[in-house]
Formats: structure tokens, C-alpha cells, sequence
């Protein structure tokens, strides 16, 4: 590529894609062979990765590759520690992600081998999720646990896929148009703060990974698109492996992203690309489902009759019942997006409350809490989304009457996501749709990609400051909301640590949590239901109720 920049953000995005898919595919194809998962597993990952940097720098760079391999291995390097040590001052505290999320990732870095052992029975009954679900998230942050012992610390896949699939955005914009550097600098950055995986970053939830996945796919199928690259082909499956392991839906979502790709190519009369890519992704699907996702699709068939049990197939589980509004239950999918998105911002509840009208562009400060939880169940893509679906709109007529023939193109990757999007029943729910949050910044985009035209610039301008506030909103209420609670939870563990020990707990939903009790060198005996002799300390969000005596020595010092 000519841009050195952009070379450097496709090799770092390489590299840091790399180590999330590795650290799923490693462990997964050693299943077979019989070996649990062991502390290797991440050296191997490591090693890939680096690998990955030096080929990627040989056949993508043009001049000087060995600059390139040492600026992108050590961007990389760099994004991937700091991801480290920022998770190890978040605990994740999700109810997803302490009850069978974290449980999943204990009992893999522990020996379970979910090929050839038995399904798993824990006693908080998440059994169901973890022996049934796909595992690609799980399996990727147990290896990372497996190798440092630190749970909390490996939920750095989010935040190294949030920047990798940001990498690859601004490689591919900047492959479309080199001279609008700063302008594919920001859409990258926005494009790569999905709200939905900025609030699920501290956390074991899957949506916003899957979410940086599918934008990681979609910016190497332009840059597919713009050159000939084995390389290229071969990371794009690798990824889409990757995705169809986040969770069920998402083998719809790669599949449509894919065939949008190869439409793409055999519209522009690449047919011996299209011949590679239809066979590599062929290969990768297999792969995806029959070996690397052996379980849960290949075991769930052989044992339930579905490789999508419990959430297809007779008795099936509907999870998103419970939790839809009313007033979403009389309308098709197309008005349940729109209800969903033009309505005041709520988390998931199963009070089945209708949703509230909110007009476009209009916010209020005490909806921005909302924000702060993992699971935003109403308006999830923030406060201002339903304006900026309105600006994108605008745009796309002003770029119509302008040029035609690019406003097309960019209608066909937008229809590509709609496509995406609707063909799940949920698409309300934000966090199970988090591709939609492209649609507008492909406006932008578009907007920017068209000069001369004044009126069109300033929506677009108008349209990507929207975006970014919005995205402001979104990361900030997270981010201070959920240091609070961490903190305010570290200091209920140090001081339970400095009371009298063994305590009793019960742990609910959140059997996972003894790992944090013994992160903090409390001993604990297990009791359920808990007696206790003075009210139980509960652990913020947690699930976790011990009781706590106060150490005698302690106590006589008070005194």
C-alpha cells in the first residue's frame, strides 16, 4: 500500500485480529487431540501473531517491511498491554458474564475439554448455556486465563478487537479515498465505538465482539475488493470463523456479509476473486462449524437433534420473550426498529412496559445512566441514534441527486446490513443487531467522499458530530458508572480479607465469583440458603452474599 499509515493500521489490525482468533482456534483444534487447555496455548497465540505481522509486512508492504513489522508488531503489543492492565481495574459485572460466561472460562482453563468430556452440571443451573452456546469468546479469554491466572484482565479480547476492527477501518478508507486521512481517521474511531461494544468492554457479554468482528470482516472485504490478496482472503476467513462462534445468530450475519462480498466482486467483474473468495469461506465455513465448533453445533446434533439447541428445535427457548415490550409485540420487525430507536433509552427488564416516543435530537441527562449497564434494551445505540438515522437519510438523497452511481454503492453495503440485521426476529434489541450502528457512518462517509457540494457536507458534518456525541455519551456514562461499582467493590473484598476467615457464602447465579474471593486471599465455606448471625455483606452487583465477622484483633483496636 502507498500510505505507510495505512499500512501500519492494517498490519496492527492483523496482528491484533490474529491473536483473538488464534487464542479460539488453538485451543479448539488441541480438543481434538485430547489435551485440555494449557498454558502454551497462549505462546502459540503469541507466536502466530507475530508471524502474522512479519508475512503481513512482507507481502503488504512495499518498501521497508522490516520498519513495518517492528512499528505494527509494537503498536500491537502496546494496545494489547494496556487492554490488559485497564481490565484489571473493571470487574465485570454483568449478570450474563458472572453467572455462566466467567463459569465457562473457570472450568475450561481448568481441564474441561468440551469435546470429549461430559456436559458440565454446576449448581448455579447455568448448565444449559455453557455445555450449548458457542465458545469462541470463552475458549479466547480462557487461554489468556489459563496463562496469567487473572480473569478479569483477560477481557482484553474487547478491547483488542475494538481496536483492531478501528485498524482495519482506517486501512480500508484510506484505500478507498488516501487523500481523506483525517476524515477516515474519525469515521474509523466512531465506526470501532459501537455504544453496543463500548458498554459490554468491562464485561464476558458476547454482542460487542461479535459486533468489532463483523466490522473487522466488512473493512477486509474492501480492502478484498480494492486489491489481490491471498493474505487478505485468508484473514477474512479467519475472522468469519471466529464470528460464527460468537453465537448462533451470527452464522447468519457472516453468511450475508459473505455473499454481499461476493456480489460486490462479480459485479466488478472480479470473477477469479470472487472463485477464491466462495472457496476459502466454503473451506472456513466447514472448518467454523465441523471442527473448531465441533461444540457446540456438531455435539448439539449428535445428542438434542439441532445444532442450535436450546434455542431452536422442539421445546426451544425463546430468551427474548420475556423481555420485549408489550407494544413490540403487535409489530412486525421493521416497526419494532423503529419504535425501538425513537423511544426513550431503557435497560432490559421483564416488566414488558411499552416503550416511550422520544423525538429525535432530544436528550435528557437522567437517561444517560441507562448507559452505564451492559444490556440497554431500548434505544441501545444511545440517545442520539434515531437523529442521526434521520441525517443519514438526508444525506443519502442529497448524494443521490449528486452521484449517483457512488450513493449506490453505498446503498448496497447499507442494504447488505439491513439484510443482516432483519433476518434476526430481534432486531429491536440492539445488542443483538450491533451492525446496524455502520449504517450512519457509512453516511458520513459518503457525505465527506463527495466535495463540492456545500449543502451535503454540512449534513454530513452536522451527522458525524451527532455521532460522535453520542458516542461521547454512551462511553462516558459506562466508563465512570462502572469504576464506581468496581471500586466500591474492591473495597468490600479488602475488607472482608481483614475480617475473621473462613466466611460462609452463598453465591447464587454467580458461582464464579469464589474466583474473586480467592483473588483477595478470603476463605470461604459454602452455605445455601445463608445464616447468618447479623445482616449478610452482599457484594455490589455481584450476586455474592457472605457473612462476615470482624476480626477479633481488629475489633479490640477499634475499641
Amino acid at each position: 500500500m502507498n500510505n505507510r499509515i495505512a499500512t501500519y493500521s492494517l498490519v496492527a489490525g492483523l496482528t491484533l485480529v490474529t491473536i483473538d482468533v488464534a487464542a479460539f482456534v488453538v485451543p479448539s483444534l488441541l480438543f481434538f487431540a485430547g489435551l485440555p487447555m494449557m498454558k502454551a496455548d497462549f505462546w502459540i497465540t503469541a507466536a502466530l501473531a507475530a508471524a502474522m505481522a512479519w508475512f503481513a509486512s512482507k507481502k503488504l508492504a512495499e518498501d521497508k517491511p522490516m520498519t513495518v513489522f517492528a512499528v505494527s508488531l509494537g503498536l500491537a503489543a502496546i494496545l494489547f498491554i494496556a487492554g490488559f492492565v485497564i481490565c484489571g481495574y473493571f470487574f465485570d459485572l454483568s449478570y450474563d458474564g458472572q453467572s455462566y460466561h466467567q463459569e465457562a472460562i473457570i472450568h475450561l482453563a481448568e481441564g474441561w475439554n468440551p469435546v470429549y468430556d461430559k456436559e458440565l452440571s454446576p449448581p448455579t443451573g447455568q448448565g444449559i448455556w455453557i455445555n450449548h452456546y458457542a465458545k469462541a469468546s470463552e475458549i479466547a479469554a480462557a487461554t489468556i486465563y489459563k496463562a496469567t491466572g487473572l480473569i478479569e484482565q483477560s477481557k482484553v479480547i474487547n478491547l483488542i478487537l475494538i481496536a483492531a476492527s478501528g485498524l482495519l477501518s482506517h486501512a480500508a478508507l484510506l484505500a478507498l479515498r488516501p487523500q481523506n486521512r483525517i476524515t477516515a481517521a474519525v469515521v474509523a474511531v466512531l465506526l470501532a465505538l459501537n455504544p453496543v461494544s463500548v458498554y459490554q468492554s468491562f464485561t464476558y457479554y458476547v454482542d460487542g465482539l461479535l459486533g468489532s468482528l463483523l466490522l473487522s470482516m466488512i473493512a477486509l472485504g474492501v480492502l478484498i475488493f480494492k486489491r489481490q490478496s491471498w493474505l487478505l482472503l485468508t484473514m477474512y476467513t479467519a475472522a468469519m470463523i471466529m464470528t460464527m462462534n460468537i453465537k448462533f445468530t451470527a452464522i447468519g450475519y457472516a453468511g450475508v456479509l459473505t455473499a454481499g462480498l461476493l456480489i460486490a466482486l462479480y459485479m466488478g467483474e472480479q470473477f477469479d476473486r470472487a472463485k477464491r473468495l466462495f472457496r476459502i469461506a466454503a473451506i472456513g465455513g466447514m472448518v467454523g462449524v465441523l471442527i473448531v465448533g465441533y461444540n457446540p453445533y456438531v455435539t448439539n446434533t449428535m445428542r438434542y437433534g439441532n445444532p442450535l439447541y436450546p434455542l431452536a428445535g422442539e421445546n426451544a427457548i425463546d430468551v427474548v420473550k420475556n423481555f420485549t415490550p408489550r407494544n413490540l409485540e403487535l409489530m412486525n420487525r421493521f416497526e419494532q426498529v423503529a419504535a425501538a430507536n425513537f423511544a426513550v433509552p431503557r435497560g432490559n427488564t421483564t416488566d414488558k412496559k411499552p416503550t416511550q416516543f422520544q423525538w429525535p435530537f432530544m436528550l435528557s441527562v437522567k437517561d444517560l445512566p441507562t448507559y452505564a449497564e451492559t444490556d440497554v434494551a431500548v434505544a441501545g445505540f444511545g440517545p442520539l441514534f434515531s437523529g442521526a438515522l434521520l441525517l443519514s437519510l438526508a444525506v443519502l438523497v442529497l448524494a443521490f441527486r449528486r452521484r449517483t452511481g457512488l450513493t449506490l454503492a453505498a446503498v448496497g453495503v447499507i442494504a447488505v446490513l439491513a439484510v443482516s440485521t432483519f433476518i434476526n426476529p430481534a432486531a429491536w434489541w440492539a445488542r443483538y443487531v450491533p451492525q446496524l450502528w455502520m449504517v450512519p457512518l457509512i453516511c458520513v462517509w459518503l457525505a465527506f467522499s463527495l466535495k463540492g457540494y456545500r449543502m451535503l457536507q454540512g449534513v454530513g458534518t452536522a451527522l458525524a458530530l451527532v455521532i460522535a456525541v453520542n458516542a461521547l455519551l454512551v462511553s462516558g456514562s459506562f466508563t465512570t458508572k462502572q469504576w464506581a461499582m468496581s471500586q466500591e467493590l474492591r473495597a468490600q473484598l479488602t475488607q472482608i480479607s481483614a475480617s475473621a476467615q473462613p466466611v460462609k457464602a452463598d453465591f447464587t447465579y454467580s458461582w464464579s465469583n469464589r474466583e474473586r474471593l480467592k483473588a483477595y486471599g478470603i476463605e470461604f465455606k459454602e452455605e445455601s440458603p445463608l445464616k447468618c448471625a447479623s445482616d449478610p455483606v452482599v457484594l455490589i452487583k455481584s450476586g455474592t452474599s457472605l457473612c462476615v465477622n470482624p476480626n477479633k484483633g481488629m475489633q479490640a483496636k477499634v475499641e
